[in-house]
Protein backbone atom coordinates (compact mmCIF):
# COMPACT_ATOMS: atom_id res chain seq x y z
CA UNK A 1 0.00 0.00 0.00
CA UNK A 2 2.61 2.72 0.91
CA UNK A 3 4.96 2.14 -2.47
CA UNK A 4 2.57 3.74 -4.71
CA UNK A 5 2.00 6.41 -2.66
CA UNK A 6 5.69 7.29 -2.00
CA UNK A 7 6.14 7.51 -6.05
CA UNK A 8 3.52 9.93 -6.17
CA UNK A 9 4.94 12.41 -4.23
CA UNK A 10 7.68 12.61 -5.80
CA UNK A 11 6.23 13.74 -9.07
CA UNK A 12 5.55 17.25 -8.30
CA UNK A 13 9.08 17.73 -6.34
CA UNK A 14 10.76 16.84 -9.60
CA UNK A 15 8.70 19.07 -11.41
CA UNK A 16 9.50 21.76 -9.41
CA UNK A 17 13.01 21.44 -9.31
CA UNK A 18 13.10 21.49 -13.33
CA UNK A 19 11.73 25.04 -13.49
CA UNK A 20 14.03 27.97 -13.66
CA UNK A 21 12.36 31.53 -13.26
CA UNK A 22 14.12 34.26 -15.52
CA UNK A 23 14.64 37.90 -14.51
CA UNK A 24 15.23 40.63 -17.03
CA UNK A 25 18.46 42.09 -17.45
CA UNK A 26 19.24 46.01 -17.38
CA UNK A 27 17.77 47.63 -20.16
CA UNK A 28 20.41 49.72 -21.85
CA UNK A 29 18.79 52.63 -21.98
CA UNK A 30 19.57 52.49 -18.12
CA UNK A 31 23.02 52.69 -18.14
CA UNK A 32 24.78 56.13 -19.18
CA UNK A 33 28.30 56.41 -20.35
CA UNK A 34 30.67 58.79 -21.11
CA UNK A 35 34.52 59.09 -22.06
CA UNK A 36 36.44 62.39 -22.52
CA UNK A 37 37.81 62.77 -26.05
CA UNK A 38 40.82 61.14 -26.85
CA UNK A 39 44.22 62.43 -28.38
CA UNK A 40 47.23 60.72 -28.79
CA UNK A 41 49.70 59.85 -30.83
CA UNK A 42 49.96 56.73 -33.59
CA UNK A 43 50.90 53.28 -32.15
CA UNK A 44 51.02 54.65 -28.66
CA UNK A 45 49.12 53.17 -25.37
CA UNK A 46 47.44 54.93 -23.09
CA UNK A 47 44.55 54.34 -20.03
CA UNK A 48 41.31 56.43 -20.75
CA UNK A 49 38.28 56.76 -17.74
CA UNK A 50 35.12 55.51 -18.32
CA UNK A 51 32.22 57.12 -16.78
CA UNK A 52 29.80 54.26 -16.36
CA UNK A 53 26.30 54.98 -14.49
CA UNK A 54 23.79 52.37 -13.49
CA UNK A 55 19.96 54.28 -13.49
CA UNK A 56 18.22 50.93 -13.28
CA UNK A 57 16.68 48.93 -9.99
CA UNK A 58 19.07 46.06 -10.48
CA UNK A 59 23.01 45.70 -10.67
CA UNK A 60 24.87 45.23 -13.51
CA UNK A 61 28.53 42.73 -12.80
CA UNK A 62 31.32 41.88 -15.43
CA UNK A 63 31.17 45.65 -16.30
CA UNK A 64 33.95 46.18 -18.72
CA UNK A 65 35.02 47.87 -22.14
CA UNK A 66 34.69 44.80 -25.23
CA UNK A 67 35.85 47.45 -28.00
CA UNK A 68 36.73 50.88 -29.17
CA UNK A 69 36.78 50.93 -32.83
CA UNK A 70 40.12 51.06 -35.20
CA UNK A 71 41.97 50.72 -31.32
CA UNK A 72 43.26 48.05 -29.30
CA UNK A 73 42.38 47.21 -25.96
CA UNK A 74 45.25 45.97 -23.94
CA UNK A 75 43.69 45.71 -20.94
CA UNK A 76 40.57 46.95 -18.83
CA UNK A 77 38.82 46.96 -15.78
CA UNK A 78 35.67 44.43 -15.00
CA UNK A 79 33.48 46.51 -12.23
CA UNK A 80 30.01 45.23 -10.50
CA UNK A 81 28.16 48.40 -10.37
CA UNK A 82 25.39 48.73 -7.75
CA UNK A 83 21.55 49.19 -8.32
CA UNK A 84 20.50 52.96 -7.60
CA UNK A 85 19.88 54.57 -4.97
CA UNK A 86 17.38 57.19 -3.93
CA UNK A 87 20.10 59.39 -4.02
CA UNK A 88 20.24 58.68 -7.86
CA UNK A 89 22.51 56.47 -10.42
CA UNK A 90 25.14 54.33 -9.33
CA UNK A 91 28.50 54.15 -10.57
CA UNK A 92 31.98 52.97 -10.01
CA UNK A 93 35.41 53.84 -11.64
CA UNK A 94 36.45 51.95 -14.77
CA UNK A 95 39.36 52.40 -16.88
CA UNK A 96 41.15 50.50 -20.16
CA UNK A 97 44.10 50.48 -21.68
CA UNK A 98 44.25 50.93 -25.46
CA UNK A 99 47.03 51.03 -28.34
CA UNK A 100 45.93 53.78 -31.12
CA UNK A 101 46.31 52.65 -35.03
CA UNK A 102 47.86 54.15 -37.30
CA UNK A 103 47.01 57.94 -37.85
CA UNK A 104 45.69 57.49 -41.36
CA UNK A 105 43.56 54.67 -40.22
CA UNK A 106 41.92 56.78 -37.38
CA UNK A 107 38.50 58.45 -37.80
CA UNK A 108 37.07 61.46 -35.48
CA UNK A 109 34.26 59.21 -34.33
CA UNK A 110 34.96 56.00 -32.69
CA UNK A 111 32.33 53.44 -31.23
CA UNK A 112 32.90 52.22 -27.79
CA UNK A 113 31.00 49.13 -26.72
CA UNK A 114 30.95 48.17 -23.10
CA UNK A 115 29.71 44.65 -22.17
CA UNK A 116 27.96 43.76 -19.23
CA UNK A 117 26.11 40.68 -17.04
CA UNK A 118 22.29 41.41 -15.41
CA UNK A 119 19.32 39.35 -14.91
CA UNK A 120 18.68 35.04 -15.85
CA UNK A 121 18.00 33.15 -19.01
CA UNK A 122 16.13 29.94 -18.66
CA UNK A 123 19.13 28.47 -17.42
CA UNK A 124 20.14 30.89 -14.83
CA UNK A 125 22.83 32.10 -16.56
CA UNK A 126 23.99 36.15 -16.42
CA UNK A 127 22.03 37.60 -19.63
CA UNK A 128 25.72 39.52 -21.41
CA UNK A 129 23.96 42.71 -22.92
CA UNK A 130 26.33 45.51 -24.82
CA UNK A 131 26.00 49.33 -25.39
CA UNK A 132 27.79 51.37 -27.51
CA UNK A 133 28.35 55.38 -27.28
CA UNK A 134 30.44 57.07 -29.96
CA UNK A 135 33.87 59.15 -28.88
CA UNK A 136 35.91 61.76 -30.37
CA UNK A 137 38.88 60.39 -30.99
CA UNK A 138 42.35 62.12 -32.86
CA UNK A 139 45.55 60.18 -33.26
CA UNK A 140 48.56 62.14 -34.34
CA UNK A 141 51.89 61.17 -36.55
CA UNK A 142 54.50 60.57 -34.31
CA UNK A 143 56.62 63.09 -35.36
CA UNK A 144 58.94 65.50 -33.64
CA UNK A 145 60.79 68.88 -33.71
CA UNK A 146 65.09 68.50 -33.96
CA UNK A 147 67.34 71.21 -34.28
CA UNK A 148 65.48 73.85 -33.04
CA UNK A 149 67.08 77.26 -31.77
CA UNK A 150 68.54 80.28 -32.92
CA UNK A 151 70.91 80.81 -35.21
CA UNK A 152 72.80 84.06 -36.87
CA UNK A 153 70.76 84.40 -40.11
CA UNK A 154 68.31 81.91 -42.74
CA UNK A 155 71.86 81.13 -44.65
CA UNK A 156 73.29 79.71 -41.50
CA UNK A 157 70.58 77.26 -40.59
CA UNK A 158 71.14 73.31 -41.49
CA UNK A 159 74.80 73.91 -39.27
CA UNK A 160 72.89 71.45 -36.42
CA UNK A 161 71.15 72.43 -33.18
CA UNK A 162 71.31 76.23 -32.67
CA UNK A 163 71.00 78.18 -29.34
CA UNK A 164 68.09 78.09 -26.48
CA UNK A 165 68.60 82.18 -26.16
CA UNK A 166 69.39 85.07 -28.54
CA UNK A 167 70.07 88.39 -27.10
CA UNK A 168 69.92 91.30 -29.69
CA UNK A 169 68.87 94.70 -30.46
CA UNK A 170 65.75 96.64 -31.23
CA UNK A 171 64.74 96.79 -35.13
CA UNK A 172 66.52 93.03 -35.28
CA UNK A 173 65.62 89.81 -36.67
CA UNK A 174 65.78 86.89 -35.07
CA UNK A 175 66.39 83.25 -37.01
CA UNK A 176 65.15 79.93 -35.55
CA UNK A 177 66.04 76.90 -36.98
CA UNK A 178 64.05 73.59 -36.85
CA UNK A 179 63.80 70.28 -38.78
CA UNK A 180 61.21 67.55 -38.44
CA UNK A 181 61.57 63.60 -37.66
CA UNK A 182 58.91 61.28 -38.66
CA UNK A 183 59.68 58.34 -35.60
CA UNK A 184 56.08 56.66 -36.46
CA UNK A 185 54.97 53.73 -38.59
CA UNK A 186 53.16 55.49 -41.40
CA UNK A 187 54.08 57.70 -43.79
CA UNK A 188 53.83 61.59 -43.66
CA UNK A 189 52.36 63.08 -46.62
CA UNK A 190 53.93 66.50 -47.77
CA UNK A 191 51.96 69.58 -46.80
CA UNK A 192 50.56 67.69 -43.82
CA UNK A 193 52.47 69.32 -41.00
CA UNK A 194 52.99 72.79 -39.81
CA UNK A 195 55.94 74.44 -38.39
CA UNK A 196 54.59 77.61 -36.47
CA UNK A 197 56.92 80.09 -34.53
CA UNK A 198 56.02 82.11 -32.48
CA UNK A 199 57.07 85.48 -30.32
CA UNK A 200 54.22 85.27 -26.66
CA UNK A 201 55.00 88.90 -26.05
CA UNK A 202 53.22 90.74 -28.96
CA UNK A 203 54.89 94.04 -28.07
CA UNK A 204 58.22 92.92 -28.94
CA UNK A 205 57.26 91.04 -32.46
CA UNK A 206 54.79 88.40 -34.32
CA UNK A 207 55.15 84.97 -35.47
CA UNK A 208 55.53 82.81 -38.77
CA UNK A 209 55.25 79.60 -40.21
CA UNK A 210 56.39 77.40 -42.42
CA UNK A 211 54.43 73.93 -44.19
CA UNK A 212 56.50 70.67 -44.27
CA UNK A 213 56.61 70.37 -47.85
CA UNK A 214 58.58 67.30 -48.00
CA UNK A 215 56.94 63.46 -47.44
CA UNK A 216 58.39 61.39 -44.98
CA UNK A 217 58.10 57.67 -44.14
CA UNK A 218 59.29 55.85 -41.29
CA UNK A 219 62.47 57.09 -39.50
CA UNK A 220 62.61 60.09 -42.05
CA UNK A 221 63.33 63.52 -41.48
CA UNK A 222 62.12 67.40 -43.64
CA UNK A 223 65.11 69.73 -44.49
CA UNK A 224 66.75 71.99 -41.44
CA UNK A 225 64.40 75.18 -42.33
CA UNK A 226 64.09 78.64 -40.27
CA UNK A 227 61.59 81.31 -39.95
CA UNK A 228 62.83 85.28 -39.57
CA UNK A 229 60.63 87.23 -36.85
CA UNK A 230 61.60 91.16 -36.92
CA UNK A 231 61.68 92.80 -33.39
CA UNK A 232 59.44 95.78 -33.71
CA UNK A 233 61.60 99.45 -33.45
CA UNK A 234 59.95 100.17 -30.04
CA UNK A 235 60.06 97.10 -28.63
CA UNK A 236 60.38 96.63 -24.85
CA UNK A 237 63.71 95.60 -23.46
CA UNK A 238 63.69 92.16 -21.69
CA UNK A 239 62.72 88.72 -22.12
CA UNK A 240 60.01 86.62 -23.66
CA UNK A 241 59.20 83.31 -24.56
CA UNK A 242 59.50 82.14 -28.30
CA UNK A 243 57.22 79.06 -28.68
CA UNK A 244 57.84 76.59 -31.63
CA UNK A 245 54.89 74.38 -32.21
CA UNK A 246 54.61 70.97 -35.21
CA UNK A 247 51.12 70.98 -35.79
CA UNK A 248 48.87 69.02 -37.85
CA UNK A 249 45.49 71.16 -38.67
CA UNK A 250 44.64 72.92 -35.33
CA UNK A 251 46.22 70.05 -33.09
CA UNK A 252 49.49 70.23 -31.51
CA UNK A 253 52.04 67.17 -32.10
CA UNK A 254 55.18 68.99 -30.54
CA UNK A 255 56.65 72.04 -29.13
CA UNK A 256 60.16 73.63 -27.44
CA UNK A 257 60.65 76.93 -26.01
CA UNK A 258 63.50 79.22 -26.71
CA UNK A 259 64.43 82.60 -24.47
CA UNK A 260 64.79 85.87 -26.60
CA UNK A 261 65.88 88.81 -24.70
CA UNK A 262 65.94 92.35 -26.36
CA UNK A 263 69.06 94.84 -24.85
CA UNK A 264 68.19 98.35 -24.03
CA UNK A 265 69.57 100.90 -26.58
Amino acid sequence: MNKPLVCILFVPVILLSGCVSTVNPVDPSDITISVAPIEMKEFQEKEIPVNVMNNATSPIDSVSVKSLESFTIISGGNVNIPAKTKDGASSVPLTATIQSPGFKAATNTTTLTLSYASGKDEKGNPVITTKAVPVQTTVLPNASLQFVGFVESYEKRGGGTGLNTWTLEKGKNATITFSVKNGGKTTIDKNTLKVVVEIENKEIGGSDSYVVGEGMAMGGTSYTEAVVLNVKKDAPNGQTPVYVKLLMGDNLIDSQTLTLTVKLT
